[in-house]
């Protein structure tokens, strides 16, 4: 098996990053699942307003995921849907693109990758309290990934112009407790009861599946 590397990208490295993710975009059949980044976007994480961990085999990039730390001011800004403070936003950062080549698939990079990028952020130096992320309700692989890393569920709306999101935080350095004392398995298509846990003061915490049917697990 191939030696991998696990490295921080640098912006001399942004030509490889795009030519990985319009790979990736362009072998997906429900396009609608990834939300790609722009040049400028991709060069301003690099420029020091986050980071990519990039996976190299030899000198070929398989593998990227990105962090980037949002403007407070941004309308949309997730920590406002998880219902934080204005001062407690200046904590957050996103947790932005995953991409995994086609052909190395199935072998966990992505939860690594996040292991990664998780053990810099619980780094002393490092200023944040809480990462954000949000994922299609269609995207079941990017679920099982956030909820695997401790992270909730405490949204579910339009995001980005109307596309539905489920949006996702958790808090790095005290951690939410496992256990819950009330559960609900909510079927996964079920968007309005969801939405109403939710209001109720439920949180998404883990994926369920009985034979072919998804069920999101609230709990409280």
């Amino acid at each position: 098996m191939e030696e991998l590397q696990f490295i921080e990208l640098k912006a001399q490295q942004i030509e490889a990053f795009e030519r990985l993710q319009q790979h990736v975009y362009d072998q997906l059949e429900h396009k609608e699942q990834l939300s790609t980044l722009s040049h400028g976007e991709i060069h301003n994480i690099l420029a020091g307003n986050g980071m990519i961990v990039g996976v190299f085999t030899e000198k070929r990039l398989i593998a990227a995921r990105a962090l980037l730390v949002p403007d407070v001011d941004e309308d949309e800004h997730l920590g406002k849907d998880a219902g934080l403070s204005r001062d407690q936003l200046k904590e957050v950062i996103y947790q932005e693109i995953s991409l995994v080549h086609p052909e190395y698939r199935g072998r966990r990079l992505q939860q690594q990758m996040g292991e990664w990028l998780n053990c810099r952020l619980k780094k002393e130096d490092q200023p944040y309290q809480y990462v954000c992320a949000t994922v299609a309700p269609t995207n079941l692989p990017s679920m099982v990934d956030k909820l695997k890393q401790g992270m909730e569920i405490v949204a579910l709306k339009e995001k980005y112009g109307g596309k539905l999101r489920y949006i996702f935080i958790k808090n790095i350095k005290n951690p939410s407790s496992s256990f819950y004392e009330t559960t609900v398995d909510v079927w996964l298509d079920d968007h309005e009861k969801q939405k109403d846990l939710i209001r109720l003061g439920y949180k998404g915490v883990s994926l369920k599946r009985e034979n072919d049917t998804y069920f999101m697990v609230y709990g409280m």
